[in-house]
């Protein structure tokens, strides 16, 4: 039991904290959320590249009613902030905001068009399940938003998304690998973009079975590479270019005096949101599974610009408060703590597969895929495709 000279001590602390908050409520201060990539594709062009933007606590509210917003941590806020609030849409109580126009593009709808064309919104590489308003961002999770069509008159074929990864920076005319990667409309199921074309910087080049196409950037700069193919939608990166040691993309510029053979200088090797993607197959992000349809085997892909070191799995299972984590060494779950659990390895090639010794017990399953290259990147985890949460009962 506390004694009243301990209530008295903590007291006037517990009450400064709370009148801290308050305070800082009072003064509209945006607090920081998390830092996302959105883009945007258009229908004949690129409105948005890839941009890293850090959302805010700050509300968005579209048309003027106070009533109708959205957290400024959802993806409504994360668009606001990468557009500057060029963008725009209709309220309504089921759905929230719908968004009809992006920069200036708009997509509305018109009733008895053979063909309607609307923005869809992807989270992670896949469509996302909930609208733009409803669920909060994490840390790392990109944003996509490219024009889709229903309709008897639409495209017989949706498009898939299109992502890709290459070095950040490369040298004049030296040979630059890149990978494209393909993620299917319907599931968000990542393969190798095949036939792919790569053009930017005076240079062209198509995918490989692999996904993969090799060209010599012709200009220096931070040089644009986009990738197209058939009934896709586009993507793009930066790659910054140098003409040997000319100071610029990192390098050091060499003394005007000196004849000397210029210094060798390190090329980073890429980092960032295409690094090196992770995609499970044969399970469904959310899924209840029934007992007798439970899962053994734990397989999917991994899509990477430089050679896979290796791939490493972690499996929690949480059951009525209890929680559990695999272990890869005696084949068996473990007491652990909730949210805790080891990785091990499965494989170091671009596909991997796992066979449980026994179907999954009921419970809530969260499955991590750890996947590393050769030139140190690193999956980022991410809810949908190397982060799977999913319940069998």
């Amino acid at each position: 039991m506390l004694s009243s000279r301990h209530i008295r001590c903590t007291l006037p602390i517990m009450l400064g904290c709370v009148l801290f908050v308050l305070a800082l409520a009072g003064t509209g201060t945006a607090i920081a959320g998390p830092t996302v990539t959105v883009r945007v594709e258009g229908v004949s062009q690129t409105l948005l590249a890839p941009t890293e933007v850090t959302t805010d606590s700050t509300s968005v509210v579209k048309d003027g009613d106070q009533e109708h917003s959205c957290s400024g941590t959802s993806a409504a806020g994360a668009l606001e902030r990468a557009t500057g609030g060029a963008w725009n849409g209709e309220w309504s109580e089921s759905f929230k905001y719908s968004v009809e126009t992006i920069l200036g593009e708009t997509h509305a709808f018109e009733p008895g068009a053979p063909a309607n064309y609307f923005w869809a919104y992807w989270l992670n590489n896949k469509s996302s399940s909930v609208g733009i308003c409803e669920g909060e961002l994490s840390a790392g999770d990109s944003i996509l938003f490219f024009p889709e069509c229903f309709g008897a008159a639409c495209p017989p074929v949706a498009p898939n998304p299109l992502g890709m990864s290459a070095p950040s920076v490369a040298e004049r005319a030296a040979p630059v690998t890149v990978m494209v990667t393909s993620y299917a409309n319907v599931s968000g199921e990542a393969s190798p973009a095949v036939g792919a074309t790569v053009t930017g910087g005076g240079a062209s080049a198509v995918t490989d079975a692999n996904g993969r196409a090799t060209l010599s950037i012709q200009q220096t700069g931070n040089i644009q590479l986009q990738a197209n193919a058939p009934d896709s939608v586009r993507t793009e990166v930066f790659v910054c270019v140098h003409d040997g040691n000319d100071g610029t993309c990192g390098t050091t510029k060499a003394s005007s005096g000196s004849a000397s053979v210029p210094t060798p200088v390190a090329i980073a090797p890429y980092k960032g949101p295409y690094a090196i993607v992770a995609q499970t197959t044969g399970l469904t992000d959310s899924h209840i599974y029934p007992r007798d349809h439970a899962p053994q085997v734990l397989k999917g892909t991994v899509a990477t610009h430089a050679r896979i070191a290796s791939v490493s799995l972690r499996l929690r299972r949480s059951y009525r408060g209890h929680c559990f984590a695999y272990n890869g060494v005696t084949e068996r779950f473990q007491r652990a703590r909730c949210g805790q659990g080891a990785f091990f390895k499965v494989g170091s090639t671009p596909s991997y597969s796992y066979l449980l010794p026994a179907a999954l017990a009921p419970g809530r399953y969260v499955l991590d895929v750890q996947a590393t290259d050769e030139a140190g990147n690193r999956t980022t985890l991410a809810r949908g495709s190397s982060r799977i949460v999913f319940y069998v009962r």
